[in-house]
């Protein structure tokens, strides 16, 4: 192989690599009884004791409760409304539609294997879903912390959340407190760039050598 194909190769593999390491979302989560608490740089945006806010939707087939019974367990030391989806109720699948959002949370209580949450994007696009079964002791169990979980997803470069859908394919899934943060705007962005661009001129300026003068 000669040497323009070697750095061929080498680009080739380097192109890869970044494709690769591209994710529409990122995961990550947190236990706990009570509940964590939002992620850093997260507000709460749903609580199901109050109605919706403007922008977000519900649609499916769910349930909004407080306390435990034979359908729905309450997340531990939760003494509010929480929101849940079963195989006992219709399809079992619901559907929060939301703003754009670039990272969204919520209290997943006593997780079980037969959980799933899709997080939405651009038209309703499944960017991501994640299993209960990928949790630690996805067991049900609604008393221990390890099963009570925050949960939170945040959108890779170029994407945003529109939405997570919640499906169950057994006795229920219950979770409560959801949390995000919205999508910067245009505007905005512009001046987190210009900002960065002052920030970097002023650090050239300080970095310059100053030249003595020397007189004959």
């Amino acid at each position: 192989m000669n040497k323009h194909s070697i750095g061929g190769a080498v680009a080739l593999a380097a192109v890869s690599i970044f494709a690769t390491a591209a994710q529409a979302v990122t995961w990550s989560s947190v236990p706990g009884a009570p509940d964590p608490g939002p992620a850093p740089g997260q507000t709460m945006l749903v609580s199901f004791d109050t109605p919706l806010p403007t922008g977000y939707a519900l649609s499916g087939d769910y349930g909004i409760v407080s306390g435990s019974s034979g359908a729905a367990a309450t997340p531990a030391t939760d003494t509010s409304k929480y929101f849940y989806v079963s195989s006992a109720l219709g399809s079992g699948i619901a559907k929060l539609t939301t703003p754009s959002l670039k990272s969204v949370s919520f209290y997943w209580g006593s997780v079980d294997n037969y959980n799933f949450v899709d997080v939405l994007g651009a038209g309703g696009t499944t960017l991501f879903t994640l299993a209960g079964s990928s949790l630690p002791a996805a067991n049900g169990n609604q008393f221990i912390s390890s099963t009570n979980r925050r949960v939170s997803f945040d959108a890779g470069a170029g994407e945003a959340i529109t939405g997570l859908r919640f499906r169950s394919t057994g006795v229920a899934f219950e979770l409560d407190s959801i949390a995000g943060a919205a999508v910067p705007e245009p505007a905005s962005w512009m001046l987190m760039i210009i900002g960065f661009g002052m920030i970097g001129a002023a650090s050239r300026r300080r970095a310059k050598p100053t030249l003595a003068h020397v007189s004959a």
